[in-house]
């Protein structure tokens, strides 16, 4: 006989013999009670004693009809609470009947709502007795937790036959149906208005069951294959390795979910903006599932980070990156993406009033949306020196392929106090010449590009005193400008010329932006800029955005010594359109050790530059 397990019902088990062992270590215990005064044990199963009392009929129904009856007739030893049929109809017994009958050839047995939500759930493993003494938590079969209170209730419902003892076990009678309450997870099956993300979430892309040879008993050999004699299966989400395990019972959390009809408008807003390029060969799926995540994504919260004292300030969901260096491996830099500032107030992300209680948490359903995309995917892109992809080659007298230039990391050093934490990363690459007669290039792959959605393009360049430190100065010919030409490939695009006139430091004429001589520059490139394809995750490099960033200085510029061929490339910035805004005065707001500067551009964790003529700051 083949048997069906998950790792949910043993950690269920296992917990319930830890708990319980004080409260069954012998027989004798069950007498100090309330109920039945009996000085011995039944005689027949717990199953002979349910069948044989009228008054439980629907009930042993429910247990013959689900084939639940050998269980409680072998030598197992269980605790049941049943329900009478004052309180359990005929036709209830019917209805569970049939919804086992129909999702036992298509789910888990331990995952059969009839089994798991009716069933187990007025049944613990082992012997419990109940007790006016104590106050006792038990786990029912379904790895729900219950209250076993002192005057005779479990989850609050009363028993009127307690302790009844047989020879597999004990049976309480009840006056009423002990209430299923369902996990997160669970939730949404219970709740018409939440179809929509129901269907995602239990979609069987995501959610099946995964055999398990290790764990399973191995029978003959039959055609080179092992015939098991007993398989074992755990069921598995994907989607819990982003939002959670909303489905733990030992696990307390707090998800908000759109209804049926926020969940459409957000699907139609956010396609669009997962388009991946039709040479993908995961298209399809990626199509159907990125937006889809991206609603879910940063909707959990952990109560473990999250106490009602600290929901006051923020909200941490599940998606955060909970420490510096966690946000600096993640995004590139220190954004604080999926937390949520003042989430209980208006419009904050917990703002939401109707709540569903749940075995281990809540669900707050989201009758409008207040989970900014800015802060949880459409981010930040920080194309730095990692980003590079290659540079410009020539033919060398050998006829051998051979990089232009000599590619030169600097890092900026903690003491230099001019350039120290106004470059990303505090880093910058230094392209040096090899030869006199031709410009250079350098290529930055722009990785995880969203489409169909805008983004600010910046170019940020150093200049040569950023590797100013104690043993070295720059001199003046390094500290030369130069020009350059900024030229982005893309798929579903065709090769485009970086030009924006607003910049001050754009030349039109000659399509080249001019560096400065001793300051970090922001140069704008695009603003607005829509890519026509997603890469979201695309790991093929074929498939990438590509910008390419070449010097533009003659022969005679060069000679003259008015321009260098050296360029300092510190990143290729992609800025949500939107998330920054400019001002003509300083906003009070700014820290008081950027006042005195003539122009700033803040961002996030404090980086800068002087701008002379705007004032430039985050919306946030």
């Amino acid at each position: 006989m083949t048997k069906i397990k998950t790792y949910h019902k043993v950690l269920g088990l296992a917990l319930a013999a830890l708990t319980f062992v004080a409260c069954s270590d012998t027989w004798d215990d069950h007498y100090e009670s309330l109920g039945d005064t009996s000085t011995g044990v039944h005689e027949g199963t717990l199953w002979q004693a349910i069948s044989s009392d009228p008054s439980l009929s629907n009930f042993a129904r429910v247990i013959e009809g689900c084939n639940y009856k050998a269980a409680l007739d072998g030598s197992q030893v269980f605790t049941v609470y049943a329900p009478t049929n004052d309180k359990f109809s005929a036709a209830e017994a019917d209805q569970l009947i049939a919804d086992y009958k129909a999702q036992a050839a298509t789910v888990l047995q331990v995952n059969n709502t009839a089994l798991k939500e009716f069933i187990q759930n007025h049944m613990a493993l082992y012997n419990h007795s109940f007790s006016d003494l104590r106050v006792d938590t038990l786990v029912l079969m379904n790895g729900k937790y219950a209250i076993v209170n002192r005057d005779a209730t479990i989850n609050g419902v009363k028993m009127t036959k307690v302790n009844q003892l047989y020879t597999n076990g004990v049976l309480n009678v009840l006056s009423d149906q002990i209430k299923y309450l369902p996990n997160v997870f669970e939730s949404f099956r219970k709740d018409q208005d939440y179809d929509s993300i129901c269907s995602f979430l239990y979609n069987d892309h995501y959610y099946y069951k995964v055999f398990q040879p290790s764990q399973s008993v191995p029978g003959s050999i039959v055609d080179g294959k092992t015939q098991y004699l007993d398989s074992v299966f755990t069921q598995r989400n994907e989607l819990f390795s982003y939002l959670g395990q909303i489905n733990s019972e030992d696990s307390s959390y707090i998800m908000v979910a759109p209804t049926n009809e926020v969940w459409k408008n957000l699907v139609e807003e956010y396609e669009p903006y997962f388009d991946y390029p039709e040479k993908y060969e995961q298209r399809d799926s990626m199509v159907y599932t990125m937006p889809r995540l991206a609603i879910v994504n940063g909707t959990t919260f952990s109560r473990t980070y999250n106490s009602a004292e600290a929901l006051q300030d923020s909200a941490m969901s599940n998606s955060c990156a909970k420490n510096y260096s966690q946000r600096k491996f993640y995004w590139d830099a220190p954004f604080e993406y999926y937390q949520y500032l003042k989430p209980l107030g208006a419009k904050g992300a917990l703002n939401q009033t109707e709540i569903m209680e749940c075995s281990n948490g809540e669900v707050r359903k989201a009758m409008e949306w207040n989970i900014d995309k800015q802060m949880t995917f459409h981010r930040y892109i920080v194309a730095g020196s990692d980003a590079l992809k290659e540079v410009s080659k020539t033919k060398n007298e050998k006829g051998d392929s051979v990089n232009t230039v000599t590619i030169n990391r600097v890092q900026v050093s903690s003491d230099n106090e001019n350039f120290y934490d106004r470059l990303w990363d505090n880093d910058y690459i230094e392209y040096q010449p090899d030869y006199t007669t031709m410009n250079n290039s350098a290529y930055y792959t722009l990785s995880n590009v969203l489409s169909n959605i805008g983004y600010d393009i910046y170019l940020v360049t150093a200049p040569a005193a950023a590797g100013d430190n104690s043993s070295r100065t720059a001199s003046e010919g390094e500290k030369l400008p130069t020009l350059l030409k900024c030229t982005l490939r893309a798929p579903g695009m065709s090769e485009t010329v970086m030009e924006n006139e607003n910049d001050p430091r754009y030349n039109k004429s000659k399509n080249t932006f001019e560096t400065s001589r001793d300051d970090v520059d922001y140069f704008l490139l695009a603003e607005d800029f829509k890519f026509p394809k997603c890469t979201y995750g695309i790991a093929d490099e074929n498939l990438q955005a590509i910008m390419q960033i070449e010097t533009r200085v003659t022969s005679a510029q060069l000679r003259n010594k008015t321009y260098t061929r050296t360029m300092r490339i510190n990143c290729i910035l992609l800025v949500p359109h939107g998330s920054m805004m400019v001002v003509d005065a300083l906003p009070e707001s700014l820290p008081a050790s950027f006042a005195n500067k003539p122009g700033v551009m803040m961002f996030p964790h404090g980086i800068y530059t002087d701008r002379p003529y705007k004032w430039w700051y985050m919306l946030r």
